[in-house]
């Protein structure tokens, strides 16, 4: 993702296809570039139980595609859609429409689309509510909007990295149906050559909460999150980050703003008594510096 579309984005996609088969209008925001050959589809495809044909695709003696054979709209089509757009801030990479998702979506492109593909857009805008704004009201009812955001480790590759709360939160309080909801961990080339699949995690609230003030380490993290629009859905309801709304209805007992030295241990213990020794904490802090440079 990240404004492109790689072998481990279109193997979800087709996975997501078994389940809800793609038909109709898909929008792109941003026009995304691809990161896996034509060829490689078929098999992708068939690890999911779809068959495709790529006798269409056709390349010369150095491997460029001939008479545009191969782009977005062929790998959208090939997935099932008929018709298949893209918007943008600018007419640069031929965006069908242009606009700038920082404000509201005109009238004639409401309720227009059955598929949103957001594949590493909405991170480079700095009106986060306004772009979701706009998300909704370009889904038609039954449609579906797709996230592939950044997440952890990806420090000024846009304005945000998010977390996969924002995307369960808003939509679930805004009455979407969560049809995926994961964490995968990746690298950041964007080649054809990357091979490496991305390693995923289905998310739900909750289930990192011991990662909460450690982190993930030196991976880094992107976010896959598709939800499903019903009329009943709403856009404009602000969500209360779920753990605290949890808290507030009592329906868990847990302090959030514990501090995670808290927990009685032996460990803990005999750190806050080396603590009280004079000059021992910034001794230890810096042995603790030392440790992580020899490892880097």
């Amino acid at each position: 993702c990240w404004m492109g579309i790689g072998r481990s984005a279109v193997a979800l996609l087709y996975e997501l296809k078994g389940e809800h088969p793609f038909h109709g209008s898909i929008l792109e925001l941003g026009k995304q570039s691809l990161y896996v050959n034509g060829y490689e589809l078929p098999k992708i495809a068939n690890r999911f139980g779809h068959t495709i044909d790529i006798s269409d695709i056709t390349m010369d003696a150095n491997g460029e595609y001939l008479n545009n054979s191969y782009d977005d709209v062929v790998l959208f089509k090939k997935l099932g859609f008929n018709d298949i757009s893209s918007l943008d801030i600018s007419p640069y990479e031929g965006a069908d429409y242009i606009h700038d998702l920082n404000t509201p979506i005109p009238e004639s492109l409401k309720g227009k689309f059955d598929f949103i593909y957001d594949g590493g857009t909405m991170e480079h805008l700095f009106n986060i509510p306004q772009c979701l704004w706009n998300i909704h009201d370009l889904l038609k009812p039954g449609g579906l909007v797709m996230h592939c955001s950044p997440s952890h480790n990806n420090v000024d590759h846009g304005f945000y990295m998010f977390s996969p709360t924002l995307f369960w939160d808003y939509y679930t309080q805004n009455n979407y149906d969560i049809v995926r909801s994961q964490i995968f961990e990746h690298r950041s080339e964007h080649s054809l050559q990357y091979k490496m699949d991305w390693t995923i995690y289905d998310y739900q609230p909750g289930c990192i909460e011991s990662l909460a003030g450690k982190g993930w380490g030196r991976k880094k993290l992107g976010i896959w999150f598709v939800a499903k629009k019903h009329e009943e859905s709403t856009r404009d309801i602000v969500p209360q980050q779920g753990k605290y709304l949890a808290i507030w209805e009592n329906q868990i007992a847990f302090n959030p703003y514990q501090d995670r030295y808290d927990t009685i241990s032996f460990k803990n213990v005999l750190r806050r008594i080396l603590y009280l020794v004079p000059g021992m904490k910034r001794l230890i802090t810096a042995i603790n510096g030392w440790a992580k440079a020899l490892h880097a």
